[in-house]
């Protein structure tokens, strides 16, 4: 049995917030001009690029909204911690000291009717994962308000194949436009239940991976005729990146859900 240090872990979700909103490695090789656009476009996407490189320069974050914390966590059943009863405790108080050290927005009310705001950005939304061996990973995502109210959820029937999911895919981002901040980074994710699916878009953003070449093309193929691009503006670029997550499912059943990450695009992970 591995033993993890619970200091160790605060620190390392601490430090993985503070550098999500500064200079994410998500974002390191990541410029939005492309050579399709228009002059216009173009130059919305350079101030895009010259935002990013003045948050890793000046230390700013890339945007005012901060985001919630969501962390995904792979934990082997051979790994166990020190110091707290809990996982959960340990990562929201590193979730804590980082709004509250990196100077970032704290934008978590501890009551949607009520909207009390304690200034802590807590709780942290928490997802884990158990796995064989001594694995211990941490997935950070800082999510803000735009791009996920903008995200979708649909109980899709099994018989609309890829193309009905191509379909909502296409819609969710037409609805969007331009109010999620694109150019978007899209998770999809197909399969599990109701309650999982957009945990599975999710973990699409956070692993950056595409297990579905065939819904890729299709996805591609649709957004070509959104009518626009950068920021809302019309263009040719609305979309950054697509990936694809899958999971098994009921005979009857193919959830499907769309998890739209704006171009501030945060997330990073952490080994121990």
């Amino acid at each position: 049995m591995r033993i993890v240090e619970g200091l160790r872990i605060k620190d390392a979700v601490k430090e993985l917030f503070i550098k999500l909103n500064y200079s994410p490695v998500s974002l390191e090789k990541v410029s939005f001009v492309s050579p399709e656009m228009s002059d216009f476009e173009r130059q919305l996407a350079g101030i895009i690029d010259e935002n990013m490189q003045k948050s890793k320069t000046e230390t700013r974050p890339l945007c005012q909204d901060c985001g919630v914390a969501q962390v995904f966590v792979k934990i082997g059943k051979n790994v166990t911690f020190s110091d707290a009863p809990s996982l959960e405790i340990l990562i929201n108080k590193g979730v804590e000291e980082a709004y509250g050290e990196g100077m970032l927005r704290k934008s978590t009310v501890t009551d949607p009717f009520e909207r009390k705001n304690e200034g802590k950005n807590l709780p942290a939304f928490i997802h884990c994962e158990l796995c064989d061996g001594d694995t211990f990973e941490i997935y950070g995502m800082a999510k803000g308000g735009g791009s996920e109210n903008v995200s979708a959820q649909k109980m899709l029937v099994p018989a609309v194949g890829r193309e009905g999911v191509a379909d909502f895919v296409f819609e969710t981002l037409k609805n969007a436009g331009g109010k999620g901040c694109p150019p978007y980074f899209v998770g999809v994710g197909v399969g599990g239940t109701f309650d999982t699916v957009a945990a599975l878009a999710k973990k699409a953003l956070l692993e950056q991976v595409c297990e579905d070449s065939e819904l890729l093309e299709m996805i591609e193929e649709k957004v070509k005729s959104l009518g626009f691009g950068v920021l809302g503006f019309p263009g040719k670029c609305p979309i950054k990146a697509v990936f694809v997550k899958k999971a098994p499912t009921h005979i009857a059943m193919m959830p499907a859900a769309v998890a739209l990450n704006c171009h501030s695009f945060r997330v990073g992970k952490v080994v121990l």
